[in-house]
């Protein structure tokens, strides 16, 4: 049996589906009561890295950069609860990853040194920037010698990166070695 509305009814009915619409979405638009959800932050610093400095004065200056960058950003946003941060180098145009470092806001700001003790370091990146091939990053005298006297390290990335820069090593050869160390 067919159900007939007069128009004043489906008048009243169109209203009140268009009220229950306008809450539906003011709801959706501004949730009450629900919980607030851990907010995470991915950061990148990248450095220019000029001259020589020694590998480590690289990683210095990275996690100071690292630990002046987290700072400020859980300083300024407050719902924020970690933070993954990558640091880069930059020097004639390579860039490589010095270090990353995942981090929550409680773990900072309990123990800034024990958090950043957590950081992983690539160390090849010193060798990929094209640095000095020494431990201690110093570049040594240029003098003439009938044969020159091998530097020698026990840095596996420093050792890959003197093969190559002799000639030892393809391109390849050397990216999948270092690849294979970090």
């Amino acid at each position: 049996m067919p159900i007939f509305l007069t128009l004043s009814a489906l008048k009243k009915m169109a209203e009140k589906l268009l009220a229950a619409a306008v809450l539906a979405s003011v709801l959706e638009a501004f949730p009450i009561g629900q919980p607030v959800h851990a907010q995470s932050d991915s950061l990148t610093v990248t450095l220019e890295v000029y001259g020589t400095p020694t590998r480590g004065a690289l990683h210095r200056q990275a996690e100071s950069a690292a630990v002046d960058e987290i700072t400020k950003t859980f300083t300024e946003n407050s719902q924020l609860n970690s933070v993954q941060i990558n640091v880069l180098g930059q020097s004639n145009g390579r860039v490589v990853p010095i270090f990353s470092l995942s981090v929550s806001r409680e773990q900072w700001l309990s123990n800034r040194q024990l958090a950043l003790q957590t950081a992983q370091y690539y160390y090849s990146s010193y060798s990929l920037l094209g640095l000095d091939s020494t431990d201690e990053g110093l570049t040594s005298p240029t003098v003439a010698q009938a044969s020159p006297s091998p530097v020698v390290s026990r840095d596996p990335s420093v050792q890959v990166n003197e093969a190559f820069r002799q000639g030892r090593l393809s391109p390849q050869e050397y990216d999948q070695l270092i690849d294979a160390l970090d």
